[in-house]
């Protein structure tokens, strides 16, 4: 059975996407998937005219160009993952509620480590032997010194695989915290399942 087709709003660029972009969820964030707490905001096909109207006052809202695209997924289900766009949640068109100082500190800290573990993930994996190896170890080791007080190419692996990288990177996802390095959400992605791979052939050596 197809998966339904609903329409949701993302930013408009004028760039090919490498995947699906974020969309707008309930806490008015752009997120790459939705949450229990904060799912997408939707509109079933047939509500078209509805969806495009409030992708105009999201862009009147926020001075960047909102669009409704159609999507689908056959995991999704209404409620969970999406919501059907209602007047109650005509605030999330408009903007999102600043974090607390305290949670934004924690995101963002979470978020850099993120990347910057991600970082030293994808150097390690592509280090063609051991000398190469060897010598990303040692820059990484003296670049999370210098960024958190420590890490190795070790701790960063486990750190991805772990709890704590499952949750900065859910973090993102959700549109709590955007990533602020070089890196994409994709490359991000890449890397975290690089390392849980790693961690578990690893663990079963």
């Amino acid at each position: 059975m197809p998966a339904a087709s609903y329409l949701l709003l993302s930013l408009t660029d004028p760039r090919p996407p490498a995947s699906d972009p974020p969309c707008l969820n309930s806490a008015g964030r752009w997120a790459f998937h939705g949450s229990a707490q904060s799912p997408l905001l939707a509109w079933r096909a047939e509500d078209g005219a509805a969806a495009q109207a409030a992708a105009e006052r999201a862009s009147r809202a926020r001075g960047r160009a909102v669009q409704a695209l159609p999507r689908a997924d056959a995991s999704w289900l209404e409620g969970r993952e999406i919501l059907i766009f209602s007047e109650l949640l005509e605030p999330a068109l408009l903007g999102c509620a600043p974090h607390s100082a305290a949670k934004a500190r924690r995101l963002r800290n979470e978020a850099d480590k993120l990347e910057a573990f991600s970082m030293v993930v994808r150097a390690a994996s592509e280090a063609a032997d051991h000398d190469a190896f060897t010598e990303v170890s040692r820059a990484a080791t003296t670049a999370l010194r210098a960024k958190f007080g420590g890490g190795s190419i070790t701790s960063a692996f486990a750190w991805l695989a772990g709890r704590f990288g499952q949750e900065a990177l859910e973090s993102v996802l959700t549109g709590e915290v955007d990533l602020e390095g070089p890196l994409s959400v994709q490359q991000v992605v890449a890397a975290v399942t690089l390392a849980r791979r790693a961690e578990l052939h690893g663990a079963g050596a």
